[in-house]
């Protein structure tokens, strides 16, 4: 899941392994090959010819994988940061529309897009569309809402881990147990959304959301939200969301 902190669990992982580190957003292939449709045809200058993905490392990346599913000769480790769903769809947002070239100061305006394109919808399909089918495992079976995080699953081919971005402090004990370092692996701040090109227009908005109670009411009503995330901290993250009083 884009924006909840990826990056830097990727490369903490790498330097504290010493081992190649995936990092990926989608596991299905026609997912992976709709992605590849929308880079080169927003990347035109960087994307000619027949080589797959270029200058897209996550694409080329998720592309090897899918034609390597895990086996138990060959099993996967994968890490999962989850985020809460109005913040991780407001994050990538921004994130995609700088990419398009097309960033608004006007809180307004940065509203009614994010709303019409359907960001507050994905954050709650995502495990649904890319855990389930790639990895054969289910976030969901693992008891009464709101689960413990972090979450450890596990098959012949696979071992997950989920964490929440929100859990950053305990985050570093919990991945040193997973990966059986016997360490803590400490995970500093990548690619935050205030050293981007577009942290003006974030900043704007984020003092002036606004989003309207049945937005927040889809998003934090869905399944995802209410697995991860307690009835006191969606109040809270509705607080800060919501419309000014």
């Amino acid at each position: 899941m884009g924006k909840t902190g990826s990056t830097a669990l990727a490369r903490a992982v790498a330097a504290a392994t010493g081992q190649r580190v995936f990092q990926v957003f989608r596991l299905d292939p026609d997912g992976v090959a709709a992605a590849e449709a929308r880079y080169r045809a927003t990347h035109p200058r960087r994307a000619p010819g027949p080589a797959p993905f270029p200058g897209a490392l996550h694409l080329w990346e998720s592309d090897f994988l899918t034609r390597r599913p895990p086996r138990a000769d060959a099993p996967w480790r994968v890490i999962v940061p989850v985020r809460e769903p109005v913040a991780q769809a407001v994050s990538a947002f921004f994130h995609a529309s700088a990419a398009r070239g097309h960033t608004t100061l006007d809180p307004a305006i940065a509203r009614r897009e994010l709303l019409a394109e359907g960001w507050l919808e994905r954050p709650a399909r995502w495990f649904d569309r890319e855990v389930g089918p790639a990895l054969g495992l289910d976030v969901y079976a693992t008891g009464e809402a709101p689960v413990a995080t972090p979450l450890e699953l596990g098959s012949d081919t696979v071992r997950l881990f989920v964490v929440r971005l929100e859990d950053a402090a305990t985050t570093p004990d919990a991945l040193g147990r997973f990966l059986g370092l016997g360490a803590p692996v400490a995970v500093p701040p990548r690619n935050a959304a205030s050293t981007r090109g577009y942290a003006d227009a974030y900043r704007a908005f984020v003092a002036n959301p606004d989003i309207p109670a049945e937005a927040l009411d889809a998003a934090y009503g869905s399944r995802f939200a209410r697995h991860f995330y307690s009835a006191r901290e969606i109040a809270a993250f509705r607080a800060r969301w919501g419309a000014s009083v």
